[in-house]
């Protein structure tokens, strides 16, 4: 069976279970995240392993402090999804963010903490991060993600946030237009009460 005729079938299954239409059923298990034994560097120039967060739903994303286009957009978005997470009172003890910067070589730790005071970040359990050019590029390509620089000097990249469960398993891959507040609060719930 094709995942778009599996995908229906699932939405035409929760329909006549008495779901509404807007619900969402589950969410797949895409697969293991990247191995997560990379240690890099937080904005307090702190190394950073990012095992240490097995056991919380973890959100990932990519970004650099100079972008003018969708980085912006992400970060403040992820700064929407950070206070619905506190109203829930998932943040911290249940749910962190991750935010790699696609441009290592500039984005220093002083640099990402300014970043992330620019858009108000709970650096409690918000982790701006970084490292050297090479290991951070493999964290990158880990990811399925890539950042070039085109002949103007704009880094170019895709824009994804990925949703991480606490067994290290990827659950959701968003695009920005999709990535709001009460979608990923009900998805965090999902995934830090799925027994599997």
């Amino acid at each position: 069976m094709g995942d778009v005729v599996r995908f229906v079938l699932v939405g035409v299954l929760a329909v006549m279970a008495g779901a509404r239409p807007g619900d969402r059923a589950g969410l797949a298990d895409i697969g293991p995240a990247p191995a997560s034994d990379v240690t890099l560097t937080d904005q307090a120039g702190k190394p950073f392993a990012l095992d240490r967060l097995r056991g919380k739903a973890v959100v990932v994303s990519f970004v650099y402090t100079t972008c003018n286009g969708t980085c912006p957009a992400t970060t403040s978005s992820l700064a929407r999804v950070q206070d619905a997470l506190k109203k829930a009172k998932l943040w911290g003890d249940h749910v962190e963010f991750v935010s790699i910067s696609l441009d290592p070589a500039r984005d220093t730790p002083a640099v990402l903490s300014s970043y992330a005071r620019t858009y108000h970040a709970d650096l409690s359990a918000w982790h701006f991060l970084t490292g050297e050019p090479d290991q951070v590029g493999k964290v990158i390509a880990a990811w399925g993600m890539w950042a070039r620089f085109g002949p103007s000097g704009v880094l170019d990249h895709p824009s994804r946030i990925f949703l991480v469960d606490p067994k290290g398993r990827q659950r959701e891959i968003y695009s920005l237009e999709f990535f709001k507040p009460e979608t990923v609060v009900d998805d965090v719930k999902t995934v830090l009460s799925d027994p599997k």
